[in-house]
């Protein structure tokens, strides 16, 4: 009864607001276009002037009369060039050229009395509006041209390349602002909260993208859930391409690795059609626990379509649908293929989301969006359980996200304000088995080394002194029932369950000559496995500095979190006979929501060619979540800690396009700390000490980009250089602890005493002379410290170059393009993390070269 009026109540308010609004706004970034005002030479508005914006491409033309406040607005544009015309009686008309890249452009359209002019409007001449916080615009160049870190995930690559703040881990994950990948992506107006990196979910495809703004400032009462980074993309459209257009793409590089990717658009004035699809092949799919890929292939598919459709000047419908499959294997170490291990994944996505736009008048417009999609994840063990080590496992999981999110905005006169809502319904199933493999692995004895022994005729501590070894003071007694070396069985586990989200919301920006103040309210309830509630004022301050085009920014947000929804069940458990129980976890528990306060500081000045851009963040939480990974693993479960403390600072330098050349230049430094203790997840290690930093903290980073295009259709480059400080590397925390890990293990961190290095086959037991890791800092003796001087994964410099001509041959409207990327360029030999409680331990990319063609119409 409890949960039918929740969703009763739900629905009816939902509908409320959708009556209220045919659907959603701009303000957010959602839904980037032009708007501006139309003056005379005193500054003073002119309604009623004729507005006509043509595509060049295509010739298409939209019109609009502004409104009594001389104000405009033309929404959901493609990328490209535009040309705006604009007429009054008792004026002169007056032309602008505008070479739109997805991103919200707001225009001072003067008219005069003097004859008519054409005035050419460059990037630098935008007024960005001060209601944005802090955040990055990547332009299409960058999405094109900027060489991929990864190969299986392109799109999170683009994001850590190019945002400051941003920590990067392996198959494609990465960590903002402090965070464990508390990251949400806007597609279109469809918020997606739930993981995007390879192992959880498949991709948005770049092939598909027309902007993307990464929103790394205070959050706004329009978002929820993961708010540390918001990514909003648009993804292209077919609208007013009257000849159709698109390209192919082929490629082959190095480690096997062939990609093809295509997509169509065209359409007329009142239909669009977009069409993407691509598929990548590797030998190197994800990134290997070793220097070279053992066991490591791996491929995936794409398909995209959006739909578009003008039901009148002010209304629009759009279709957006994919599907994707992908199947990889888990990398092996040295011992796995030894082994033989074979343990395999595959993903299968899909998505489908309409929406309806509907502009009122040049006041008010708004949208509502509808979603289905699901992640269904199969992870399958070798066909010889003992070819598996440490553990057998075996893992079926499903994720079905549904709901509707309809939103209205309003603009008049000093207020901006915006309504909404968002109800969401998410279904998880989970199937699940394990059990210990490895005699070592949770051996109660240590030999003579201090090494777990692999005697497996002892099971019990207690038994340690007939046989000579020393008892382990790590040994887990309840994972004595899962050792299937010591005659333990495997276990199962399945279970279903549904989660409930209703989010209300306003917000509204008032202008007061050069101060504007935030002011916005959300309320979020949330009913899954428990059921909590809370409201959230989200307050601002900006002050701009006209003369010095400077805007400066201070706000305060309160933020209502929620547990990650990947593997949820078995880790959000407790009490006999659950899965945590049963398992012998350390520290089972329900996973509850979490509370955040956040204050925010920034600044940013645009120069003529030049644009800078700083903040600096303060975020305190109570109840924040985390990951841990299941026996040194590929699967993970979410966790929980009492709360953390996040602080850091970001710095962007953005070089707009002159004379060929742009680029951009990021610094920042975060700092991460956890406080126990730590709850929920599937962890059998020791829980993390009181206060630490936890193996997503990383420091300082640096982003470099510099590209160069001769002419307006010549040859280009773009060189990209990567600062990383390291991860935090939990498992090493002195010496002592590095001499008793596996070979295997030793040599993948370069440990050697002197000039000899543990191999796999001849392991480090002591060392009387100086001991050191090549790819690890471990404090020195008696230094280390969890929270001021914890292990590191060592620094690592890295540069990227593609260079391309896309005019090689050309032939009206047809071209033929060649490029080669080259990545690492330097042959880093570096970690991205060491046997990290999320990840495990994986290496960054080896130089790798990729030729590639593309044929564009």
């Amino acid at each position: 009864m409890r949960v039918r009026k929740f969703i009763v109540a739900s629905l009816a308010l939902l509908f409320i607001a959708a009556l209220l609004c045919a659907s959603s706004a701009a303000q957010n970034g959602m839904s980037a276009g032009l708007s501006g005002v139309v003056t005379d030479a005193s500054g003073a508005a002119v309604p009623g002037a004729k507005l006509v914006l043509t595509f060049v491409r295509s010739g298409a033309e939209r019109r609009q009369v502004s409104g009594p406040e001389g104000e405009f607005v033309f929404l959901r544009l493609s990328t490209g060039n535009y040309r705006l015309r604009v007429e009054s009686p008792g004026f002169a008309s007056a032309q602008k050229a505008i070479p739109y890249q997805g991103s919200e452009i707001h225009l001072i359209v003067p008219l005069t009395a003097t004859t008519s002019s054409e005035v050419t409007v460059f990037a630098t001449d935008y007024v960005e509006e001060t209601t944005a916080p802090a955040h990055v615009l990547i332009t299409p160049d960058e999405i094109d041209h900027i060489p991929s870190q990864s190969v299986s995930a392109p799109f999170s690559s683009l994001i850590t390349m190019t945002t400051p703040g941003v920590s990067a881990d392996s198959n494609g994950s990465f960590h903002p602002l402090g965070d464990h990948a508390e990251a949400s992506v806007s597609v279109d107006g469809q918020p997606i909260t739930d993981q995007q990196s390879r192992t959880f979910s498949t991709q948005l495809s770049l092939n598909t993208l027309q902007s993307v703004e990464v929103r790394e400032g205070a959050p706004g009462a329009d978002v929820g859930d993961k708010t540390s980074m918001v990514i909003v993309a648009q993804t292209r459209s077919g609208l007013d391409q009257r000849r159709p257009s698109g390209n192919i793409n082929l490629s082959r590089g190095t480690f096997a690795t062939s990609n093809v990717s295509a997509n169509l658009g065209f359409g007329t004035e009142r239909f669009g059609s977009f069409s993407a699809a691509d598929a990548i092949n590797s030998a190197r799919f994800l990134d290997t626990p070793e220097t070279v890929n053992l066991h490591a292939n791996g491929n995936a598919e794409n398909i995209f379509q959006r739909l578009d459709y003008r039901l009148t000047d002010k209304t629009n419908l759009q279709l957006n649908a994919s599907l994707s499959h992908s199947w990889f294997q888990t990398p092996n170490t040295f011992d796995q293929q030894a082994l033989g291990q074979n343990q395999r994944q595959t993903i299968i996505s899909f998505n489908i989301a309409p929406q309806l736009i509907h502009t009122f008048n040049s006041r008010a417009f708004g949208r509502n969006n509808v979603w289905l999609r699901q992640d269904k994840i199969r992870y399958r063990p070798s066909d010889n359980i003992f070819s598996d080590t440490p553990a057998y496992l075996e893992q079926a999981r499903r994720l079905t996200n549904t709901g509707i999110r309809p939103e209205f905005t309003y603009v008049h006169r000093r207020h901006n304000v915006t309504l909404g809502g968002e109800f969401k319904h998410t279904f998880l199933a989970e199937q699940f088995a394990t059990g210990l493999t490895s005699p070592t692995y949770n051996s109660p004895c240590l030999d003579p080394y201090g090494a777990p022994s692999a005697n497996t005729s002892v099971r019990d501590p207690s038994q340690c002194s007939t046989v000579g070894p020393t008892p382990n003071a790590a040994y887990l007694p309840g994972l004595l029932s899962l050792d299937l070396t010591r005659g333990g069985s495997i276990y199962s586990f399945q279970g279903k369950t549904d989660i409930k989200q209703l989010a209300l919301f306003a917000q509204d920006f008032i202008r007061y000559r050069d101060l504007q103040f935030k002011l916005g309210l959300r309320y979020d309830k949330y009913n899954g496995l428990i059921g909590t509630h809370g409201l959230q004022p989200r307050v601002g301050l900006t002050y701009s500095l006209s003369r010095l085009r400077t805007t400066l920014r201070g706000d305060y947000s309160r933020v209502f979190l929620t547990p990650y929804n990947e593997n949820l069940i078995i880790a959000s458990s407790d009490g006999p006979g659950s899965p945590s129980s049963s398992l012998g976890a350390a520290g089972s528990h329900v996973l509850s929501t979490a509370n955040r306060n956040q204050f925010n500081i920034g600044f940013t000045t645009a120069l003529k060619r030049i644009s800078f851009s700083a903040e600096y963040l303060w975020k305190f939480t109570y109840g924040a979540y985390d990951f841990d990974v299941l026996l040194n693993s590929p699967l993970t479960f979410p966790t929980q800690f009492r709360k953390s403390k996040i602080d850091g600072g970001l710095v962007r330098v953005t070089l707009l396009p002159s004379h060929g050349f742009g680029g951009f230049f990021t610094v920042s430094q975060t700092r991460s700390r956890l406080f126990g203790p730590q709850t929920g997840g599937v962890s059998f290690s020791a829980p993390y000490s009181d206060v630490v930093r936890p193996d997503h903290d990383q420091g300082l980073s640096m982003n470099l980009n510099l590209r160069y295009q001769f002419g307006k259709r010549g040859p280009w480059f773009d060189a990209s250089y990567r600062y990383d400080g390291g991860l935090v590397s939990v498992a090493t925390p002195d010496t002592a602890t590095a001499l008793q890990l596996t070979g295997d293990e030793q040599q993948q961190m370069g440990l050697h005493c002197g000039n000899t290095f543990a191999t796999v086959s001849a392991p480090l037991r002591s060392c009387a002379g100086p001991i050191r890791a090549t790819r690890i800092r471990i404090p020195a003796p008696g230094t280390y410290d969890a929270d001021r001087n914890p292990a590191r994964v060592a620094v690592r410099n890295t540069v990227d170059l593609a260079i391309g001509e896309d005019n090689l041959i050309s032939h009206e409207n047809q071209s033929l393009g060649v490029r080669v990327d080259v990545v690492n360029l330097n042959n880093t030999s570096a970690l991205y993390n060491y046997l990290s409680t999320f990840s495990g331990t994986h290496f960054l990319t080896p130089r790798a070269v990729t030729a590639g063609i593309r044929y564009t119409f």
